[in-house]
């Protein structure tokens, strides 16, 4: 691989000996010792991966540019972000598969006759504007490269999960003191919120843009909840969801697919649900700081580049999230691992995840289908809201008689 960086394969070592280490700043999604040693394989670099929560990361991200060269985190955050100047543009004539990458990031959708979800639509932040602001109108500067993705909804540990096919189910007394809640508000209230909306208990014309009202209504419905020992957990790290859904106790609750395959590995008998509504649907990426060293910038574009390149898309894959570039994940993917992640096949044979485990056995599925299937049923993005300080500041008081979740789980720095 040569990249248009100004870096090749070649070339790596020499730059491994000029340069420090490359720090890329995100969360434990994407920052795995399987990807640190693959990209420093591959790329000859030094990396240094500083992993936090994901609201930590949004805070550190918008606050301290000087501490990280590339930040690696979701679409939504980049309305909290772009507005401190912590990150610059991306030249897309530098991101050498850039036209590989497929339309949902630059759209919205996979396909024109599909709808356009609400939310943090990450087509509407994805092109810099002349005027510096973000659109979805096509330009030759981009915020973020769009990378890896997932429609995500929510688990079940020790039960029949065919009984389960509702958002509504994480507000059923039946669960009452075994419900696992996501702490960020940017993405536990939209699955509050989806839960009350299916029950009728909310009413609004936007899911992913609450009004005052409609936050007022979702906060008193959650301190009830809280007051009355619904949840178990409230979660800032997947870690801590991890370790609440391993306990033995059937619980249901907010969960991502790396942490889903994790309780497989180990064993547990975990379902993750697909909702009648449709998903919540997330989108991360990669960013340049804008403080960076200046002697850091080709090895921060050779990084991007790498991310296209089909190894670290494999390894995403088998923690069941997709690349913004199938095809090229698929050249590296074998044809029972594209068949069974992509195509929504039944296992042909063993499907292990990266380190090996065994996750799913022949003649088992994923969830909800094919690649193209289960994007299309996305009804909202992970969303800052135009209310979003609001809501963080009910979020956080609703939630704060839970001594688990007695921390600041969304940044406010972005203040009207």
């Amino acid at each position: 691989m040569t990249g248009t960086a100004g870096t090749t394969l070649g070339d790596a070592p020499a730059v491994h000996r000029s340069r420090p280490p490359l720090r890329v700043l995100g969360t434990s999604v994407t920052q795995t010792e399987k990807l640190k040693r693959a990209a420093e394989q591959d790329l000859g670099l030094k990396l240094e991966f500083i992993t936090r929560n994901g609201t930590e990361a949004q805070r550190e991200g918008a606050l301290s540019p000087g501490r990280f060269d590339v930040y690696d985190q979701w679409f939504h955050d980049i309305d909290l972000i772009w507005p401190t100047g912590s990150i610059r543009p991306i030249d897309v004539h530098r991101i050498d598969r850039w036209d590989e990458i497929n339309a949902l990031p630059k759209t919205g959708r996979l396909r024109p006759d599909l709808p356009r979800p609400v939310g943090g639509d990450p087509s509407k932040r994805l092109f810099v504007q002349l005027d510096g602001t973000l659109g979805d109108v096509p330009t030759e500067r981009i915020s973020m490269l769009p990378t890896v993705h997932n429609a995500d909804s929510f688990v079940v540990t020790g039960t029949d999960p065919h009984q389960v096919t509702s958002w509504a189910a994480l507000l059923d007394p039946d669960w009452r003191g075994r419900v696992v809640l996501q702490g960020d508000a940017a993405i536990g209230a939209l699955d509050i919120a989806l839960a009350l909306m299916t029950r009728g208990e909310l009413q609004q014309a936007n899911i992913g843009d609450l009004t005052l009202g409609e936050i007022d209504a979702l906060a008193k419905q959650l301190s009830d909840l809280v007051r009355g020992g619904h949840f178990d957990c409230v979660w800032a790290d997947e870690n801590e969801a991890v370790t609440a859904f391993g306990e033995d106790v059937p619980k249901i609750g907010s969960l991502w697919w790396t942490g889903f395959l994790q309780l497989r590995a180990a064993g547990i008998p975990a379902t993750m649900v697909t909702p009648d509504e449709g998903y919540r649907g997330w989108l991360g990426g990669l960013a340049l700081s804008s403080a960076m060293d200046e002697r850091m910038l080709d090895a921060s574009y050779a990084y991007l580049n790498w991310w296209l390149d089909g190894r670290p898309g494999a390894i995403m894959a088998k923690s069941g999230a997709y690349m913004a570039n199938p095809q090229t994940v698929k050249r590296v993917l074998s044809e029972d691992e594209w068949n069974f992640w992509y195509e929504g096949l039944p296992a042909a044979a063993d499907i292990r995840d990266a380190d090996g485990a065994v996750i799913f056995r022949p003649g088992e599925k994923r969830e909800g289908g094919g690649y193209e299937t289960r994007m299309a049923r996305v009804r909202v993005w992970d969303a800052v809201m135009n209310e979003h300080n609001y809501l963080v500041r009910q979020w956080q008081s609703a939630l704060k008689p839970m001594t688990r979740a007695a921390r600041a789980f969304a940044f406010e720095g972005n203040r009207a």
